[in-house]
């Protein structure tokens, strides 16, 4: 099975798609059996705190809500060009999307008008998994970030709460770093791989949840060649050498 897995990507009115019609075309080209988006494919930033209030945010979120599904045309539409059977897509929902609950969780009156089904996703032929719900696919189990316990996210390679203690090949996002560790488990090779991000080249410096960290970051896609039983051939792409 060949997978191409892409980290947090950020839809955000305020930056062009080059990058996600380049992801797209890179798709295209590799013929992926499996796609798995890992969250933060939006950025939800009209959501940005609790308690925010809708009334003043309502054409930022609409913003929010176009922008993420035109997203999605642009990197469908290099896909779908090639009218060969399409791949599996699937995306974990990431604490950016996840946003939108947790606003209607605190504001129950607007549990009607705003939910993530606007986002476009499932519309886009995409398999939608809630946020923190890990999915397995070819021995590998994909989520947006490994939750500790104290609630919050946990380190990748951390020995009680990450890929360690599951005993299984673990692949997540949300640091925006890259990083790949692996270790025998049980006469086996597990991996634990953080996936780093695609977001627009000028977004790490741009937003202040970012910029203190985006000299971290990496920004890329991988493929998983040959993914069975939760091991692979592995290539990082960066975002340069898509042209983004």
């Amino acid at each position: 099975m060949k997978i191409v897995a892409i980290g947090d990507m950020h839809a955000h009115p305020s930056y062009n798609l080059k990058h996600f019609r380049a992801a797209g075309e890179f798709c295209a080209e590799e013929q992926p059996d499996v796609i798995v988006q890992i969250g933060d494919w939006a950025d939800v930033s009209s959501i940005n705190s609790h308690g925010s209030k809708l009334e003043r945010e309502g054409s930022r979120w609409k913003q929010d809500a176009e922008v993420t599904k035109e997203s999605l045309v642009e990197f469908m539409r290099p896909i779908l060009r090639r009218k060969r059977k399409l791949p599996r897509r699937l995306i974990t929902l990431g604490n950016h999307e996840h946003r939108i609950n947790r606003w209607v969780g605190e504001n129950p009156t607007f549990e009607h008008d705003i939910s993530i089904n606007d986002l476009g996703f499932e519309d886009a032929g995409f398999e939608v998994f809630p946020y923190g719900q890990y999915v397995s696919i070819a021995g590998f189990n994909f989520v947006h970030c490994i939750m500790g316990k104290t609630g919050r996210p946990a380190a990748l390679n951390g020995m009680t709460n990450g890929y360690r203690k599951q005993g299984v090949s673990v692949v997540h996002g949300h640091t925006h770093t890259k990083e790949h560790f692996h270790e025998y488990h049980r006469g086996r090779r597990i991996h634990g791989i953080d996936l780093g991000c695609l977001i627009h080249k000028d977004m790490g410096a741009g937003e202040s949840w970012s910029n203190p960290t985006e000299y971290t970051y990496w920004r890329g896609l991988w493929v998983f060649d040959n993914a069975a039983n939760g091991d692979a051939d592995f290539r990082s792409v960066r975002a340069e050498t898509l042209g983004v």
